[in-house]
């Protein structure tokens, strides 16, 4: 296998990685000069998070524009087409499903009469697809955390009949819902707590729900049972027949003497969604059909619910505006040179804010086959605004990708960790079909060259995830967005012309 060639820019790195940080922060060391274009990121993020663009949302006009921006994008830098019939698109067919509020509602009978609460300021359905987005009733049961469904699923009472209540959402612990379907629950009801996490669940989730209309298609994010995610209000109904009013200590608990009701209607469309894809041949004659991808996603939230200005459109720049400019900045240093091995896609993906749809759909037609497939590295975890000096590589215990990706880090003078995978973003559907992924994630600690308060600073001036806010300025600091794409570009390089990670053997 050919190693890759030691540039003056890979031995400048090398001399860094010696430098050790001050007590007061990582200390600030000299920079070569960057393959990343950061003047390229600023002009895409720009685009990409204009209010013309109203947010990107699935389905939408403006998700449309995006990706006809970016595969325009792409075949200006000089990126071949990887999609359908070599063009640069690959069409995910989507449903969406419009939720109806006058017919979604729930009713709690208890000792209390009768209880009804609204759809939207009582609750609202979660993610769901034609199978899940539909009324469920019954007793409820305060059953624990995803977590504690699977490590103690033999002290579930039966469920048959009944309405599971589940602390928090499933995240990566979904295989919690197949548990509580098992056992017959009709549908779970989400305590989310307080205002602020049921409001960002209510912004995130939009008016209607979409799912792939292919059925075969596995979801990753999507749990195969009826729910709805519960406001503080209807939190409080419901445990009412507890202790004190709360979460009791010991669960599973039946609450008894209460029936929940939850009535869903929607009314379904099919709507265009596509991911673009394309990609820069390898330099080796045998190892270009082989592939390392990138990916990020070019949706996002699109309009929903107004802040307190009245602005209602979720422009996104961070989430994933900064992961879709990335992609191109880092296409744009592959076509520079020097060139690995193997070919790069970089893979711009739809849904991801709808519950990894793209991606999934991408999973169950790989537009390059998983064997040929030996990396993928995702980028998706907002616009740092400042350097990194740390990461967390998650899905990194998954493969040998981790391990490699944390060499790069260290050879670069950084500290990375890996972390299980989750079903978060869009390198999950790809472990799923045996792919070695990772998902680069920008660490904790202080900046470089900052103290641990001015960081943190740093980061609440600038962090307004999912909210209409967050949307492109002139003076955001782009160095930290130019050091994560070089961590990525780095990391592929390494993939693309050193050795093939490999992923434990199936059992």
């Amino acid at each position: 296998m050919k190693t890759p060639h030691l540039s003056g820019f890979w031995l400048a790195l090398a001399v860094a990685s010696c430098v050790r940080p001050s007590a007061a922060g990582p200390a600030a060391r000299p920079q070569a000069a960057s393959p990343i274009d950061s003047m390229a990121l600023r002009a895409h993020t720009y685009f990409l998070s204009h209010d013309l663009l109203e947010g990107r949302g699935t389905g939408r006009r403006g998700a449309e524009l995006a990706a006809l921006y970016l595969a325009t994008e792409a075949e200006r830098l000089g990126l071949r087409g990887a999609g359908q019939d070599g063009s640069y698109y690959q069409p995910v067919p989507v449903i969406e499903a419009t939720v109806d509020s006058a017919r979604t509602h729930l009713v709690l009978l208890g000792p209390a009469g009768r209880e009804e609460f609204a759809c939207g300021s009582g609750f609202i359905p979660n993610v769901g697809t034609a199978r899940t987005l539909v009324p469920f009733a019954g007793e409820p049961v305060f059953v624990g955390s995803a977590r504690d469904v699977l490590g103690a699923h033999d002290r579930l009472p039966p469920m048959t009949g009944r309405v599971a209540l589940l602390a928090g959402v499933f995240g990566p612990d979904g295989a919690a819902a197949d548990t509580l379907r098992a056992r017959g629950a009709t549908g779970v009801i989400h305590l989310v707590g307080d205002v602020d996490s049921y409001r960002l669940f209510v912004r995130s989730r939009g008016p209607s729900r979409m799912f792939i209309a292919e059925q075969g298609v596995v979801s990753s994010f999507i749990p195969d049972i009826p729910a709805v995610i519960a406001s503080p209000a209807l939190q409080r109904a419901l445990l009412s027949g507890m202790p004190g009013g709360a979460a009791p200590a010991e669960h599973p608990a039946v609450i008894a003497g209460r029936r929940v009701e939850v009535s869903v209607g929607v009314t379904t469309r099919e709507v265009p969604a596509r991911n673009v894809a394309a990609f820069a041949p390898g330099s080796d004659s045998t190892l270009r059909h082989e592939f390392v991808v990138y990916t990020a996603h070019l949706d996002h939230l699109g309009i929903s619910e107004p802040d307190e200005r009245g602005d209602s459109i979720y422009n996104g720049f961070a989430d994933d505006a900064a992961g879709a400019a990335m992609l191109l900045a880092i296409a744009k240093a592959v076509l520079a040179g020097p060139r690995p091995a193997r070919s790069t896609m970089f893979l711009f993906l739809t849904g991801e804010e709808r519950g990894l749809l793209g991606s999934d759909y991408y999973a169950a037609h790989p537009l390059v086959p998983p064997r040929r497939t030996v990396a993928a590295i995702n980028l998706d975890a907002g616009a740092p605004p400042g350097l990194n000096t740390s990461w967390r590589v998650a899905g990194g215990d998954s493969s040998s990708l981790g391990a490699m990706a944390i060499d790069v880090a260290r050879r670069a003078g950084w500290e990375a960790q890996s972390a299980p995978a989750s079903p978060n973003s869009d390198y999950f559907p790809l472990l799923r079909i045996r792919v070695p992924a990772v998902f680069l994630v920008p660490g904790p600690d202080a900046f470089e060259g900052m103290t641990t308060d001015e960081s943190n600073a740093l980061r609440r001036r600038w962090d307004t995830y999912h909210q209409p806010g967050n949307h492109w300025f002139r003076d955001y600091p782009f160095r930290g967005l130019v050091r994560y794409a070089e961590y990525a570009y780095r990391l592929g390089l390494e993939a693309g012309s050193g050795p093939r990670p490999e992923m434990p053997a199936q059992r």
